[in-house]
């Protein structure tokens, strides 16, 4: 699945940003990208840029994109639903059996000053109330049946200052189930 492209960012404008404001945005980099008039053309920017603008100028649209944006978010970085085992022959994911990858979500001001995340890894682990068998005549109340409760990993992780978008992390882990875990770095400019 692609990740949503973010008009907000794109346009270089806060999420609040008025009309007027997208729509002076909208209008310098168009001067700047356009396949027509740009030192450097990229259509395939400007693309990008009309489709934003067209996108955060239409009231409607604009309220639709908003919502979906909030809940892709909701869904992002550091919810570990979408944390998942490496592709085979992936170069961008480690090549340990037991990885996991997941994305970090800061703000430029994070990004800027760096420090130290606290993470916390959920890991399925077999149920010590029924030792994995989830119940026999009843489900068990612990694991409610699945033989199988999620427990958490710390992983803590030093951020440098000044961490740049698409900064890969590879945090090794003593842990037999997950040997390590991959992070990627993304920005918001809020």
């Amino acid at each position: 699945m692609e990740k949503r492209k973010n008009f907000y960012v794109l346009l270089g404008v806060s999420q609040d940003a008025s009309d007027a404001a997208i729509r002076k945005a909208y209008r310098r980099l168009a001067k700047e990208y356009h396949p027509d008039t740009a030192r450097e053309p990229a259509p395939e920017k400007f693309q990008e840029l009309q489709a934003a603008f067209e996108t955060l100028s239409d009231a409607e649209r604009r309220r639709r994109y908003d919502e979906d944006l909030v809940r892709s978010e909701r869904m992002g970085p550091l919810a570990w639903s979408f944390v998942r085992s490496p592709a085979a022959g992936d170069l961008r994911r480690p090549i340990l059996p037991a990885s996991l990858s997941g994305e970090i979500l800061l703000t430029a001001a994070e990004a800027a000053a760096g420090g130290v995340l606290p993470l916390e890894v959920p890991l399925p682990t077999t149920c010590d109330a029924c030792q994995g068998t989830g119940g026999f005549v009843f489900d068990c109340e612990r694991c409610e049946g699945e033989g199988k409760i999620e427990r958490r990993l710390p992983v803590p992780l030093r951020i440098p200052a000044g961490v740049r978008e698409g900064t890969v992390f590879q945090v090794v882990t003593d842990e037999p189930a997950v040997r390590s875990v991959l992070l990627t770095v993304h920005i918001r400019h809020v």
